[in-house]
């Protein structure tokens, strides 16, 4: 070889070095180089697709091909998988999401327990959760997801199966075994010989009656959007002698079916959402309402507050609403709205004691009835309140009449109820008799 192809030789030699030197050519790990294999990115893929589909884990894939930021994949990119050997502890759950997320999150989910769905137009996270009956964090948490509002058409997404039924232990029962948001929850103690329970669901105090041989508690589970998930209950159970034995579980709630509902407001109705406005009735309906009054005064169901059959439902209860195009409210529709006539009379839905009657500036005219045991009903908007403060009421009683009063578009009977404080769906305490 002349002198001249060896001087080039040895200077391209040198240049490479430099190069390698430098980093301006990706490092590669020769161990993990040796097991990889390759893969092309497919439309709605993820990091943790990916990883559950070569037994691997997200950080691995990372490390071998230098991705700093998880999200940013790009269909028809090639990735190097490194094999389940050379991956340290190989994906068997969903990362967790970024933000807020309910407390005691649902066991992880793998690709033996999941189903995909593609992205149609139209579809958001929280509909699509809803359609599968999963919560919105168990949706982010399987697919990566760190943004809801970034899906697109035709992504792939993993649908974790939805944890409907509840595992709880021997002597508990739920009723129902399926939770969903804006229900009542009967938490029984079944154990016999049982002198007392206390307990806590979430950050509820649970109040037990003694009812047969069973001691039992009502909880109230919020509309709110973001109450999904598991909830811890704990509880202390004294036997005959008062010996405490304590027993903890969780109760799953589903998320709700919520519609979302258009209104357009007059500046007038606009000015009765001041915050300082609000946040004062606020106060005094959750002031009234979480007054615990032993005692059960209903009996059997609750019947329709209005002498009309199938009446209109204009708005049910949880529907989230946006008002002049803003954003949807995440807790929705405080009740149940019944589109029927000014004038049309309101009877009391149960037994109980009239424990508030008076004109509000949002509510309007109202009429709150405690039914015990931290239930309570409430009607909004009455054109006439025809209770008073304290008088006790039966099932059938006339206590107003229907109106628009305060925060209102039209005629039309609001119907509230609330169990330990939190609004609850007035139709289950319709169709089924709660104890």
């Amino acid at each position: 070889m002349d002198p001249a192809t060896l001087a080039r030789l040895a200077l391209l030699s040198a240049i490479l070095a430099v190069s390698g030197a430098n980093g301006s050519a990706p490092a590669t790990n020769p161990t993990l180089a040796a097991a990889n294999t390759s893969y092309i990115v497919q439309a709605g893929d993820t990091l943790y697709s990916i990883a559950l589909k070569f037994n691997t884990t997200i950080e691995a894939i990372q490390q071998a091909n230098n991705l700093t930021n998880p999200n940013t994949l790009a269909v028809g990119q090639r990735l190097l998988i490194p094999s389940a050997s050379a991956a340290p502890n190989p994906v068997t759950s969903a990362p967790t999401a970024r933000g807020p997320t309910p407390p005691s999150p649902p066991p992880a989910t793998s690709a033996a327990s999941s189903e995909t769905y593609i992205v149609r137009a139209g579809d958001t996270l929280a509909a699509i959760a809803a359609q599968f009956g999963v919560s919105l964090p168990e949706l982010l948490r399987a697919n990566n997801i760190t943004n809801p509002n970034l899906i697109s058409v035709g992504q792939r997404l993993i649908i974790p199966q939805a944890a409907n039924t509840q595992s709880v232990p021997d002597g508990i029962a739920l009723d129902p075994q399926v939770v969903q948001q804006g229900e009542t929850l009967t938490i029984a103690v079944t154990t016999p010989n049982v002198s007392q329970v206390l307990g806590t669901f979430d950050q509820q105090d649970l109040k037990f009656n003694r009812i047969g041989d069973r001691w039992v508690a009502l909880a109230g589970i919020s509309r709110c959007a973001n109450y999904v998930g598991n909830y811890p209950v704990n509880l202390t159970v004294r036997d005959a002698l008062g010996n405490p034995q304590q027993v903890q579980f969780d109760v799953h709630v589903n998320p709700g079916n919520f519609d979302v509902q258009d209104l357009t407001l007059t500046p007038q109705m606009s000015a009765l959402l001041d915050p300082a406005i609000m946040n004062a009735e606020n106060a005094r309906v959750g002031q009234t309402v979480s007054i615990y009054t032993p005692g059960q005064m209903w009996t059997g169901k609750f019947r329709l507050p209005l002498d009309i059959q199938n009446p209109r439902i204009s708005t049910t209860f949880g529907e989230r609403r946006s008002y002049n195009g803003g954003k949807p409210g995440l807790c929705g529709h405080e009740g149940t709205d019944y589109a029927v006539p000014g004038g049309t009379p309101v009877y009391a839905p149960a037994a109980g004691v009239v424990v508030m009657a008076t004109p509000l500036k949002v509510r309007g005219n109202v009429v709150f009835i405690d039914h015990g045991r931290g239930v309570f009903s409430a009607f909004y908007h009455l054109s006439a309140i025809l209770a008073t403060n304290g008088q006790r009421v039966q099932a059938g009683d006339l206590v107003g009449k229907v109106g628009t009063t305060g925060f209102s578009t039209g005629d039309h009977l609001h119907w509230s109820m609330w169990v330990n404080g939190v609004y609850v769906n007035p139709s289950q305490w319709m169709e089924e008799a709660i104890p």
